[in-house]
């Protein structure tokens, strides 16, 4: 085969850019040896060989475009992703076998590359196949620098755009969703303020009533007829209480103050303080308490239930109540020890739940409310509570806070 056919195959076939500069090497003088052309020769057919290899084991579509958007070459690919045979590919327009049209979209990459002089590329929708293809388009220059043809590559993104659409659809219900959630949740937080407000007024009628009752009609009444006044005195209180519980879990990450840094050791004194302790009752409490960056109402509503149910549930002559904390994989973990009645293992995640109680509430006057409200208040800044005893001997809460703060 002579060399100047074979050089004007390669430029014809691929269309590559560096065809113009083999064809300036075609009209040159034949100067060579034989020898020398016949090693150029297979020179050339080895690099036909190995650019269609590499052009036909491409994975993308790619198609070599003329300046009238007509497809001069194109690989295994393209041929399989239009579905026809060469035969029905090259010479024809690229936008009637894609997108049945002879008239290019206002996106579509290889006119605005034409127009650009430089790379373009974008997504396109193809509606007669329900497809979704990434295209791009690069000119490829001549000597002169002029735009000789494009090399135009699509890729089938088809299944990632219907992802997207899918995942988009799906923000966009949950969106809704969540709008009415706030709604609901708006509504309930309204109705329990109010139902609370209704409920706690006709109840503190019922116990100044009762309270009334005891001062000026105690010398006429029996000893039952007293301990029954009284005993609705107490039941009003729990029942205000339980009022008071429900709406101070309902307003949790709902009613956001201020975060600031809190010193627990501060903190820890001021509910001693404020609670109501035994002689026969120690609390012991660790000097070395780290100040935490948090809302100080919340934390106080934590420290304020665990200790007051480890104050509940003492039942030894001398009862001593522990507070500690520990750094730990990025947390600070806290814990209130005590040495009370103890818990069943059985029991450790009934006390979480509101309303339940181990033992009956006349003997401890608990509405159940406080360590739900303490899991709710952790689990809301990131943390974890949990309980671990040993019945008869003593109980030890631990809750974690992220030291980083929410």
């Amino acid at each position: 085969m002579e060399t100047r056919q074979l050089q004007d195959e390669l430029t014809d076939s691929a269309n590559i850019e560096r065809g113009a500069g083999l064809k300036s090497i075609a009209n040159a003088p034949r100067v060579l040896p034989h020898g020398d052309n016949e090693r150029m020769e297979q020179a050339l057919i080895r690099a036909l060989q190995e650019w269609e290899a590499t052009f036909n084991a491409t994975r993308d579509p790619i198609m070599l475009v003329d300046k009238e958007f007509k497809i001069v070459q194109a690989n295994y690919a393209a041929s399989r992703f239009l579905g026809k045979p060469f035969g029905q590919i090259l010479g024809k327009s690229v936008h009637g076998l894609l997108y049945e049209t002879t008239i290019p979209s206002e996106n579509c990459p290889l006119k605005m590359a034409g127009q650009t002089n430089r790379h373009e590329d974008a997504e396109i929708y193809i509606p007669q196949t329900d497809t979704w293809v990434a295209a791009s388009a690069d000119p490829v220059k001549d000597d002169d620098h002029d735009t000789s043809y494009f090399v135009y590559i699509i890729r089938d993104i088809t299944y990632r755009k219907k992802a997207e659409q899918t995942l988009a659809q799906l923000n966009s219900d949950l969106h809704k969703t969540v709008e009415k959630l706030q709604k609901s949740n708006q509504e309930l937080r309204s109705f329990a303020h109010v139902i609370a407000h209704d409920l706690k007024s006709p109840l503190r009628g019922i116990g100044s009533l009762a309270s009334r009752l005891i001062r000026k009609y105690n010398d006429k009444l029996d000893d039952e007829g007293a301990d029954q006044l009284r005993l609705l005195i107490v039941r009003v209180k729990r029942m205000g209480d339980f009022i008071d519980g429900i709406l101070r879990y309902s307003e949790i990450g709902h009613y956001v103050e201020e975060q600031q840094a809190v010193d627990i050791n501060a903190l820890l004194a001021e509910i001693i303080g404020e609670t109501t302790v035994s002689e026969h009752l120690e609390i012991v409490v660790s000097k070395d308490l780290p100040t935490v960056r948090c809302e100080r109402l919340r934390l106080k509503q934590v420290f304020q239930n665990l200790i007051s149910n480890a104050v509940k549930y003492i039942d030894k002559p001398k009862g001593k109540i522990s507070v500690a904390c520990v750094e730990e994989n990025g947390f600070w973990k806290f814990s209130v020890s005590d040495n009370g009645c103890g818990i069943k293992e059985q029991y450790y995640g009934k006390i979480f739940e509101i309303f339940q109680t181990l033992v009956p509430r006349d003997k401890t006057e608990s509405t159940g409310i406080g360590l739900t409200i303490v899991k709710k208040i952790v689990e809301t800044y990131g943390g974890k509570v949990w309980v671990t005893s040993v019945p008869g001997t003593g109980s030890t809460f631990f809750f974690t806070l992220p030291k980083k703060g929410r």
